[in-house]
């Protein structure tokens, strides 16, 4: 709703000035103003403090040669004004506001106080203009939301990291001393149960208790070395040509030996004429001895491991089966993640550690290559890793 002129002056008047110049900046009528202590006169760049000087000329020319210009805040006298200028023909209609918001309003005032169409005009050209720079506006003040944010951000991961690597290395500086007690204190036990014959049943319990803890505790602080050791970047692969199904023929005459302690069958089968790939022998060997471990430990007794590699286009497969429970829909997404502990347990009751599936990923990933498990829950898992052939 428009207000009138006479509600206007007897109500409170917001800051503002409305003038006419003609298109050399000299002002010829000052229709309304409602900041006492501001006057305009003469030319409106005499007007205005030195530093308003060149964005003023700025200003007023775009006002002269595109009809319509809208300024930064202008200092006139005490006061910081927003002008909008409108030039319909050969005079400048300009509105000079404290406050942007009541531009329109003095435009209106002033076109109903001097009858001229030309302030009425320059009224709707603001309202049409204000969703514009509201736009910009609220662009700008997220713009430096979003710089504050990111930088925040980058301060937050740099922290983070530094955190992370201190947790590495005093991960890796708490594994390895740990591990030359461990060493001894399993040889220990192992020496003593050479001689078991000559302890009583309950010690000999308690040997086998002991080996068979030190030994987890002894797996748990070599994971947590390579684990520490690849987080913090100091893995390197020392490459090599490699026949694949070599490595893997490896690995399954150790496991055998585990596998056929609870009647489990490990079958290999490998494609013929796979090209020779350059890969770490000894990484790759602990990425497929943690699977078909894993396979192993998982199957329950008289049951069968296959074991498979074969290519594809690109790479070749490496594929390990099991049928033992498998693992539930919710936790796949999990399984490659540090100290990871699936809600089904081992056939063989064995204890897991949580970082084996981790170690394996980055180690294959280290390759170039992809690992990836699929399963559903009562008929087993099967973990594929594939690795790049090179280019001929």
């Amino acid at each position: 709703m428009r207000m009138s002129v006479s509600t206007w002056l007897t109500g409170s008047s917001p800051e503002g000035l409305a003038f006419t110049c003609d298109t050399s900046g000299n002002v010829l009528h000052v229709v309304h103003s409602s900041i006492g202590d501001t006057t305009v006169g003469g030319s409106l760049f005499d007007c205005l403090e030195p530093s308003s000087q060149t964005p003023c000329t700025i200003f007023f020319r775009a006002a002269v040669a595109n009809g319509f210009a809208r300024s930064m805040p202008l200092r006139l006298g005490a006061h910081e004004l927003h002008c909008f200028g409108f030039r319909p023909d050969d005079v400048v209609r300009i509105v000079a506001v404290a406050e942007p918001r009541h531009a329109a309003s003095i435009a209106e005032v002033a076109a109903q106080l001097s009858g001229d169409d030309g302030f009425r005009a320059l009224a709707d050209e603001i309202r049409r203009t204000h969703s514009i720079y509201d736009v910009y506006e609220d662009l700008a003040r997220l713009n430096n939301d979003l710089v504050t944010a990111q930088r925040e951000l980058a301060r937050s991961i740099g922290e983070l990291t530094r955190l992370n690597d201190f947790k590495n290395e005093l991960l890796g500086m708490a594994a390895h001393d740990l591990r030359n007690p461990l060493n001894a204190s399993l040889a220990f036990v192992t020496f003593l149960l050479e001689d078991e014959a000559s302890f009583s049943d309950s010690n000999r319990l308690l040997l086998r208790r002991l080996k068979t803890s030190n030994a987890f505790m002894l797996r748990l602080v070599e994971d947590v070395l390579d684990f520490s050791a690849i987080e913090s970047g100091r893995v390197r692969l020392h490459l090599q040509d490699s026949n694949l199904g070599e490595v893997v023929q490896s690995v399954i005459d150790t496991m055998r030996v585990v596998a056929e302690r609870r009647r489990i069958t490990i079958h290999y089968d490998v494609q013929p004429d796979l090209p020779i790939l350059r890969v770490d022998r000894i990484k790759l060997t602990q990425s497929v001895q943690n699977l078909v471990a894993n396979a192993v430990a998982y199957s329950p007794e008289g049951a069968s491991v296959f074991v498979r590699i074969t290519r594809d286009e690109r790479n070749e497969v490496i594929a390990v089966e099991d049928h033992g429970p498998g693992i539930p829909a919710d936790e796949l997404p999990q399984v490659f993640e540090p100290f990871t502990r699936l809600s089904t347990a081992t056939q063989s009751g064995e204890r897991s550690v949580g970082l084996g599936m981790a170690i394996t990923k980055r180690m294959v990933v280290a390759h170039g290559g992809t690992i990836e498990v699929a399963s559903v829950e009562g008929h087993g898992a099967t973990f594929t890793i594939r690795l790049p052939i090179p280019a001929a």
